[in-house]
């Protein structure tokens, strides 16, 4: 596989392609339709609006959407369970949702220590816990929400690298992917991950009924209008991103790195060429380690697909090496000109 093709793959997984863009980049060969798991079905299958509490369900027997949220649910429940001799099966690896909320319970208490969404929702509304902040953030009109980052930001500049902490979701979506979780867990929590909405993921009441992934859902509602914000922040704040680019503390300087370089990336694809790079000082992508590389372009590249996108391709399906290791970032040749930070950013 390619690196072209690993990062296509990555930006999928993560919702960061719609199927348009991912149908445009298997149309132009740089990535195999198989590759994208639900290209495919999905855009053959008309989505079923959830029916309210007034309106028929449909029988699972005859709907297969409905069937296969069915029989995932009885998975989790552990119905239809009950061995030869009356007592229950243990549960396979992979249909328990301890440890997944085992996983949550930590992912959230590291960011517990970070203010940021709290404040940020606290000038909102009165917000208690930062789950009442995130369903405030995820309820509030965009310009309502621009206006509090803002000021959030303005008065605190460390709170954008602590609100990329707090939705930095990379964690959860290695943990549903590893293999040793595999199962209708793991499944299912990868697609809430993916959904648009929650209820998209099909009725999966016993892994919701889970204290963790109920807060997992209200970050996911609440990160969506954030990222959303992303292009705004380089539009209509362009001049202020210097100020506001500065590495959060601690254990949330880790996934840091990525933000800045995300900007990076819309600044080289908007205002530089092949010939003729952007004003700045230039910057060395090879210095990431290929794990921030992706998560810089999957956020980059939402920002402004077109742009970062021939920023991204342009010859990369003629080099012939193969992906090599994570550690050996000297083959990972996926820009096509030198890049350049503007000389107020740091990255």
């Amino acid at each position: 596989m390619r690196v072209i093709e690993q990062l296509v793959q990555h930006f999928w997984t993560r919702g960061a392609l719609t199927r348009e863009e991912a149908q445009y980049l298997v149309k132009h060969g740089f990535v195999r339709e198989s590759d994208l798991p639900g290209l495919v079905e999905d855009a053959e299958t008309v989505p079923i609006p959830e029916p309210s509490e007034a309106e028929y369900e449909p029988d699972p027997r005859f709907d297969p959407k409905a069937r296969e949220a069915e029989e995932l649910e009885d998975e989790l429940t552990g119905r239809n369970s009950i061995g030869k001799k009356g007592g229950k099966k243990k549960k396979p690896a992979g249909h328990n949702v301890a440890p997944v909320a085992t996983h949550l319970g930590t992912h959230i208490a590291a960011r517990e220590a970070f203010p940021a969404l709290h404040e940020l929702g606290q000038r909102l509304k009165p917000c208690p816990t930062w789950r009442d902040a995130a369903k405030a953030i995820a309820a509030s009109k965009p310009a309502k929400l621009e206006t509090a980052l803002v000021g959030l930001l303005n008065a605190r500049a460390r709170a954008l690298g602590e609100l990329w902490f707090w939705f930095d979701l990379e964690p959860i979506f290695q943990w549903a992917e590893h293999g040793s979780n595999a199962g209708p867990v793991a499944d299912a929590i990868g697609k809430l991950l993916r959904a648009d909405t929650p209820g998209r993921v099909g009725r999966l009441d016993q892994l919701k009924k889970t204290p963790e992934v109920q807060a997992l859902t209200d970050l996911l509602a609440a990160r969506r209008p954030f990222l959303s914000l992303l292009p705004t922040l380089y539009n209509k704040h362009f001049d202020k991103l210097g100020q506001w680019l500065i590495p959060p503390a601690g254990v949330a300087a880790i996934p840091w790195p990525s933000l800045p370089w995300a900007f990076v990336l819309v600044y080289n694809a908007r205002k530089g060429t092949a010939d003729v790079p952007p004003p700045g000082y230039p910057v060395d992508p090879h210095l990431l380690t290929f794990e921030l590389l992706k998560a810089a372009l999957a956020a980059a590249f939402p920002m402004d697909p077109v742009t970062v996108r021939e920023l991204l391709i342009h010859r990369i399906r003629e080099r012939p090496e193969p992906i090599p290791n994570s550690g050996d970032l000297d083959k990972k040749a996926v820009f096509d000109r030198p890049l350049h930070c503007p000389n107020n950013w740091k990255v």
